[in-house]
């Protein structure tokens, strides 16, 4: 829309408000003349009458009521915008509340946030890690900015994108009978005894849910990290995020497999609340981020 147009849509905006020609000339500081031509180029150009005139001012017709409330919305689109750039002029300053299952933060976000705050260096970030089902509720309650959990979710309380996908792997001790293998199906394994992550997490509800309930659990932890180290020492066995694992070989004796099995394979997402006004400037700037690495990260599947 040209600049023209954009004027012409605050001006007939006001002269709603006002009621009168002259009242918003005043508050516009144009002339009644001015302001009756804007208003008589927006009817001719609509095609439509826009107000009723009358010895008590003017009236919004059936037309103008429905052009006021688009004019609302864009001259709101447009003070956002302009308040967008402002912020990246001046650099955006801020905190970026994100909440984010467990497999994001050990193997994408480091990354992520460490570009970020290159960019954006007066932005404070703020990490929770937590399981699925505790992100979507954290962001939906409006206690995180931005989440990263697994899909599929259902939930019509957030906007989502793809993130990055993960896989999961099995954690060995050194001298367990699956130490030389690279791949393992998940049949292979109901026998051992098991660490844990978190009940509630995605992962144990789908070893239970593959399993027939019938699974060994040794005990429950919170990380992969002391999943790992649980491990070394030959308490069980373990499924974890593959990248989770893998790096977790220098603090523990453990050998890592694949799991050879198609639901190992998991997209993640990343969410944030569907109201705009919702989300501040500095998590709108790190959502595009975020959804901009994950891209890259896809084009080289």
């Amino acid at each position: 829309m040209k600049q023209l147009e954009l004027s012409s849509m605050r001006i007939f905006a006001v002269v709603a408000e006002c009621g009168s020609m002259s009242a918003a000339a005043d508050r516009c500081s144009l002339t009644v003349a001015a302001v009756s031509k804007r208003i008589r180029d927006l009817e001719s150009s609509f095609g439509n009458q826009l107000f009723l005139r009358h010895a008590r001012g003017m009236a919004l017709t059936a037309a103008g009521h429905a052009l006021l409330q688009h004019a609302r919305d864009i001259m709101g689109t447009v003070e956002k915008m302009r308040s967008e750039q402002r912020q990246l002029a001046r650099g955006i300053t801020g905190v970026v509340r994100i909440a984010s299952m467990s497999s994001a933060v050990t193997q994408f976000l480091p990354a992520d946030i460490r570009r970020f705050t290159e960019q954006h260096p007066n932005v404070a970030i703020d990490l929770t890690e937590a399981t699925t089902p505790e992100v979507v509720e954290a962001v939906v309650e409006g206690r995180a900015d931005v989440g990263i959990f697994l899909a599929p979710i259902d939930h019509d309380l957030l906007a989502t994108y793809e993130y990055h996908r993960d896989a999961l792997g099995v954690a060995v001790p050194l001298e367990h009978a699956l130490a030389r293998r690279t791949h393992v199906s998940f049949s292979e394994l109901l026998e051992s005894e098991f660490i844990a992550l978190a009940p509630r997490s995605t992962i144990v509800q789908r070893m239970l849910s593959e399993s027939d309930g019938a699974l060994k659990i040794r005990l429950h932890v919170r990380t992969s990290e002391a999943m790992c180290r649980m491990v070394g020492a030959g308490l069980g066995i373990g499924i974890c995020p593959l990248g989770a694992a893998r790096s977790n070989r220098h603090v523990a004796d453990i050998h890592v497999l694949e799991l050879d099995e198609p639901w190992a394979v998991r997209q993640l997402l990343i969410g944030v609340r569907p109201d705009e006004d919702a989300v501040s400037g500095a998590a709108r700037v790190f959502l595009a981020h975020c959804r901009a690495a994950a891209s890259l990260d896809l084009d080289d599947d």
